[in-house]
This record gives C-alpha cells, sequence and structure tokens, in this order.
C-alpha cells in the first residue's frame, strides 16, 4: 500500500528538477496472522504484501484509527537512525538528483522518487467477474466502462486528477510526459466462483455470498491476461458483484467491507526485472457501504454502486501508474531494495491517493470542491467533480508535489502555474510580475502567492511588483490557486539589469516666500505605533500553540496591516551549510488562504491580530519543542504613511503567559 519520500524543486526546465532517492523503509513479506510488520513501518493495512489499500472509513473510529496508524508510521520514521539506501541501484544521475535528507521529506510530507518504473501509456482491461451470483446492476457495467473510454479520449488534458501524475517521472525520463491511455476492452466472465468456507463472510448485506482471497483474483487474471498483454503497459482490473466477499488470504483479518475498499497489486516475474510482472486491482461492489460510498452520484442511484466503483477505480489506477510495482518482498526484508523496484512514495510508504485520506486531508476535503451538480433538485447528492469528455464523476483527490513552494498538497487536477517579467527589469526600478497565463482552461486562477527571496506576498490581482537593490540574477516562486483550491507552484530565474543612470540635478528654485508655514502632518515612530498596536516586545517568548493573539489594531492609526512569521532553516547539501527563512505563520483572516495575508480595517472599527503556524511550523516546532521566529509587521496609515516593525519572538509548545486561543 505504501512506499518512502520525496520532493521535486520546479524550475521552467524540469531537467533541472530535483527528484530524490531517499532512505528506504524496513518492509514486511505479509500481513498474515502471526507475521508482525516491521516497526519501521507501522500497522498499515495489507503492507507491502498488497500496496495500494483504500481502506474503510465508515465512522469516525475508523477514520481516528486510520490517522493513529499514520502518524505512529511517521513516529517510527522519525525516531530511527537515517541509514540510506542499501544496496538499491541508483537511477540515471543525467535525470535524478538524491533527496535531499529525510529530515526535508519529514517536514513537507512530499513523496519521493525510489527507483523502478512508472507508466505513460498504460491500457487498461476490465473484467466484470459474475460468477454464478446476482448480476451486476443496470448500466453498471457500460458506465464503468465508459468512465475508462472518456480518461482514454482526454489523454494528456489538464481537466482531470490523471494530469497530475506526469509530474511523477523515472529512470528512462524525468516528468511532464503525455500520459495516454489506450482504449478499454470490458470482458463480463461467469467462472464459477471458489468454495474457501466462510472465513471471510459476514451477516450484513455486502458479504453473504462467496469468499474471494488475493489468490482467486491473480488466477481469474491469468485466465484472462495473454502473454502479449503482461508487462508494464497493460492493468487488469477486477470488478464484482453484490454480496461476493474478500480477503487478502485465509483467516488473514484483513477483508473487504472491514479493512478494504479496494487495492492494487502485482505478481508474476522473478520479483527483480523490471516489465515482468502482471499488474491488477480488484474492486468489489462497495454500492452503499459506508466509508466505501460517500454517497455522493451523479451517474447512479443510490443502490447502483457505479459511482463508488468510479472513485475506488481512479484511486487504484492513479496509484498503478505512479507506484506500479513493488509489492514482492524478500520474507525478512528490512529496506526497500530488497523488493521489487518502487516509484513514488512518501517517507512511510503512502502513494499519492493514499496520501489525500485522513489524516493529511479531511473526509470531505478527500474530494475537494464540487464544480457542480448534475441534477439539482438533488443537490449535493449528484455533485460532481471531474469533468471528462463531457461526463460527469466524483473521485477523490491525489497529491500533487508542485501544488506548494515548500509542500505539496491534495488536488483534483493540475491548473498550471507560469508568470512573465517586464522588459527591461533593472536595479532600483520596480520590477512588474504578471502571473494571468495561470490556471487551466474554463479554470483561471484566482490567487496569487509571491515569494521574492523569502517576502511573501498573496493577491487577488494577476500582478505584483518588487523592487532590487542591485543588479544579479534572482529566482521568484509562485504559487497559483483555482476557485476549487487546486493550486500549482512554479519557480524561475531572471536578470536584474543595472540602476539607470540618474537624470541631471534640477536647477535649484527660486527663492520664493511663504507667509504662513504649513503644519506638519500626523506622525508616528514606529516604537509609538508598536504601542498602540499591542505587539509583543522583541525577544518575546509566545505559546505556538495556536491560532495566537499579536495585538489589537484599529483605524487610526492603523488601516492595513500585513503579518509574515519566519523561521530560520539549517540544511546541508553537497557538504555546504545552507541557511533560509522559511514562512511558518498564517494570519487568521476569514476568507484568506495560505501565505501572508493582508488584513484591511475600516475607519472606527477594532479587531485582534492572530496568526497560528502552518503545517511546516508545526513540525519543526514539534521537532524542537520551541522555534526562533522573526515577525515582520508592515502598518498602513490611513492618509498613505507606511511603517515596518520586526520582532524576534521565540514560540514554544506551551507554557507561555501570552493570550492565546486554544482549539
Amino acid at each position: 500500500m505504501r512506499r518512502a519520500c520525496g520532493r521535486i524543486f520546479l524550475r521552467r526546465s524540469r531537467a533541472a528538477a530535483l527528484l530524490c532517492v531517499s532512505v528506504a523503509l524496513a518492509l514486511t513479506a505479509g500481513m498474515a496472522q502471526g507475521a508482525e510488520p516491521h516497526p519501521h513501518v507501522g500497522r498499515l493495512p495489507g503492507f507491502p504484501a498488497i500496496r495500494g489499500v483504500m481502506p474503510v472509513l465508515g465512522s469516525s473510529t475508523a477514520v481516528m484509527a486510520h490517522e493513529k496508524l499514520v502518524t505512529s508510521a511517521f513516529a517510527a520514521v522519525r525516531a530511527r537512525p537515517f541509514k540510506g539506501l542499501k544496496g538499491a541501484a541508483e537511477p540515471n544521475k543525467e535525470l535524478f538528483a538524491p533527496c535531499e535528507s529525510e529530515e526535508l521529506f519529514l517536514a513537507t510530507h512530499d513523496v519521493c522518487y525510489r527507483g523502478g518504473p512508472v507508466l505513460r501509456d498504460p491500457t487498461v482491461h476490465l473484467i466484470f467477474w459474475q460468477g454464478g451470483v446476482e448480476a451486476f446492476p443496470e448500466h453498471y457495467v457500460e458506465t464503468v466502462e465508459r468512465y475508462f473510454e472518456d480518461v482514454a479520449h482526454d489523454s494528456g488534458a489538464q481537466t482531470n486528477v490523471f494530469a497530475v501524475d506526469p509530474q511523477y517521472g523515472d529512470t528512462t525520463g524525468p516528468g511532464e510526459y503525455k500520459l495516454s491511455f489506450s482504449v478499454v476492452d470490458a470482458e463480463v466472465r461467469h467462472d464459477a466462483f471458489p468454495v474457501n468456507g466462510t472465513n471471510c463472510i459476514d451477516e450484513t448485506k455486502y458479504s453473504k455470498g462467496p469468499c474471494l482471497l488475493d489468490s482467486d483474483i491473480q488466477k481469474e487474471v491469468k485466465t484472462v491476461a495473454k502473454t502479449s498483454e503482461k508487462g508494464l503497459h497493460d492493468v487488469y482490473v477486477v470488478l464484482t458483484p453484490h454480496g461476493v466477499g474478500g480477503c487478502f488470504e485465509k483467516s488473514s483479518g484483513q477483508c473487504a467491507y472491514k479493512q478494504y475498499c479496494a487495492y492494487h497489486g502485482d505478481f508474476g516475474g522473478d520479483g527483480v526485472t523490471v516489465g515482468q510482472q502482471t499488474l491488477y486491482a480488484d474492486l468489489p461492489f462497495v454500492g452503499e457501504v459506508p466509508g466505501c460510498d460517500f454517497g455522493v452520484h451523479p451517474n447512479s442511484s443510490t443502490d447502483n454502486g457505479t459511482d463508488a466503483a468510479i472513485d475506488d477505480a481512479s484511486h487504484e489506477v492513479n496509484e498503478t501508474i505512479t507506484d506500479p510495482i513493488g509489492s514482492q518482498c524478500a520474507a525478512k526484508a528490512e529496506y526497500a531494495s530488497e523488493c521489487e523496484p518502487n516509484a513514488w512514495t512518501d517517507v512511510i510508504g503512502q502513494e499519492i491517493a493514499d496520501k489525500c485520506l485522513p489524516p493529511e486531508s479531511t473526509v470531505l476535503g478527500t474530494y475537494g470542491e464540487p464544480l457542480g451538480v448534475v441534477n439539482p433538485l438533488e443537490g449535493a447528492a449528484s455533485a460532481y467533480n471531474q469533468l471528462i469528455n463531457g461526463d460527469h464523476y466524483f473521485t477523490q483527490r491525489v497529491w500533487s508535489n508542485e501544488a506548494g513552494l515548500f509542500e505539496g498538497g491534495c488536488v483534483q487536477r493540475a491548473i498550471g502555474a507560469s508568470f512573465s517579467v517586464s522588459a527591461g527589469a533593472a536595479a532600483t526600478v520596480p520590477v512588474t510580475f504578471n502571473g494571468s497565463a495561470s490556471g487551466a482552461s474554463g479554470d483561471p486562477a484566482v490567487y496569487w502567492v509571491w515569494d521574492f527571496e523569502g517576502e511573501q506576498v498573496g493577491t487577488s490581482s494577476p500582478t505584483s511588483s518588487h523592487t532590487y537593490a542591485k543588479p544579479g540574477v534572482y529566482e521568484v516562486a509562485l504559487t497559483a490557486y483555482d476557485a476549487y483550491g487546486n493550486a500549482q507552484a512554479t519557480v524561475e530565474a531572471f536578470n536584474v539589469g543595472a540602476a539607470p543612470v540618474p537624470p541631471p540635478p534640477a536647477p535649484a528654485p527660486l527663492p520664493i516666500t511663504i507667509k504662513e508655514p504649513a503644519s506638519p502632518p500626523a506622525h508616528l515612530t514606529a516604537t509609538q505605533l508598536a504601542a498602540m498596536l499591542g505587539l509583543p516586545a522583541n525577544g518575546r517568548k509566545l505559546s505556538g500553540v495556536g491560532p495566537f493573539v499579536l495585538g489589537r489594531a484599529e483605524c487610526p492609526p492603523a488601516c492595513g496591516v500585513t503579518l509574515q512569521l519566519y523561521a530560520r532553516i539549517t540544511s546541508v547539501s553537497h557538504r555546504r551549510r545552507l541557511t533560509r527563512l522559511v514562512p511558518v505563520g498564517v494570519a487568521r483572516h476569514q476568507g484568506a488562504p495560505k501565505g501572508a495575508v493582508f488584513v484591511r480595517f475600516l475607519p472606527g472599527s477594532l479587531g485582534e491580530l492572530l496568526l497560528s503556524l502552518n503545517a511546516k511550523g508545526r513540525v519543526l516546532l514539534r521537532k524542537g519543542h520551541a522555534l526562533a521566529c522573526k515577525l515582520v509587521v508592515t502598518v498602513e496609515g490611513q492618509e498613505g504613511g507606511a511603517w515596518q516593525i520586526v520582532r524576534s519572538l521565540t514560540l514554544t509548545s506551551g507554557g507561555s503567559t501570552a493570550r492565546h486561543a486554544r482549539r
């Protein structure tokens, strides 16, 4: 189900992208009863004998249990010493560079390249194994088949969730390839189901018939797959009808409707040579199964199960594309290098769809904002978040390393981020940056966060400007957001020329006589203003258990406040110690996305200045229990004056006397 760590650093030239081959996790050959997994992995369902297991999250208890598994797995990796890869072949160094450090990928939660292939032109074969039991519901077969035909039709488009996959490359080439699906074939098979007893049959309506083990699924695939249709181009998706149960192995306790909704894996070959495996996925019937069917059905009635099957298929096929092999491990495997090569996973082995389940996404956040509804009378029950070849679907989001500058995130589609720089950029003169080309067709960007050498500016306008004191080569980073919360980041370098020659001084004006001297404008020093705003003193310790109150602002004296919080991070890269400032604060202001937030106060209004740590800041604070930060507060007056106040603060994990609001 899972693998290890990664981070892409973005440039206009993807040949310059740094892909990761980082530390291998201790693995176990299975989860059969009596076999204990390695402590570095945690008890994640099916890992690693069956990868890509989509867990059942049918209750708050199940969600909390899954969150505990993931959290404990991350904690186990943090606790062990860094050992690096053991015996694994390194990828082509012309295309890839090692991951910077295990610590970095624990902080960002991004996925990392672990070696092995990705799929660039998969053909999906649908096997509707009906056996001798209840037939599939009406329109079930043709709707699932239509979904994959639509995905094949829109191959290479940026408008659906599969557009995220091509950022992840392999040893044959970097990312940004054009993912191309082949038109699928579908077959309804009536082969008799094997008799395996009742160990995976319960008294509910979900599993009343035959019990299919993973070995049975593999045998059925073998009867369908032709010799010429095996390897890293063909994916066999097995779907079974209502009432058919399933388990990984006999008496394993890892069964459908209890532990998993679906899974994918591979078998065959010699366990080492890439390309000799057969790839497959198992999709039991999950219509109306709590935790597998989330009740949103743009294509079917509530008991049809079609939309739930398409959602599970999207999860498993996206993971098969980015991490197709890696499930066959030695019996005493301690490192990923002792299994088949695998591709893209995070530091605890989660694949790109796994990462968008709790705790890294809420249950509702798994799907993001819908694009609309098919039937207004049904409302949210017929919502859709994918429009593929003109048809409507509702599938979960997947992880994109490129969704943010410092860490990735879950997205529904790729939207693109790009910007232009005003011609003739020169020192001492404002340089204009234009990000209006960001977004996708029919889905424009609506918010832009710029990073000018550590100084962040968030705006709902596509343009921003920045002045450089000296000529040179500078990097600017941009994260673009669409109206549905999808994001994309990019970093580009450009040249700033010499400052223009100043004009000759103007001739001295003729002396004039002022009869009545003008009154000087009202003015406050930064120290006076800080006192009026109630900002903490320099060097103050504050509780990092946010949100925490920094002060109170009113207009006058302040009509606009920009809050920025940075932590100083030191890392080692290529035997060089690098120090940089990283944004770790998020202003608490309704309606504002991530990044530095400009808060405007109307004349006569009064409000608290609140900050809370972002994900990066929380990780750093938990690790060190104290976090040295730099707070930059920029204040704009009602008459156009501006002041900047800088404070050095220390955030602690508790015990501060400062006022703060607890969650």
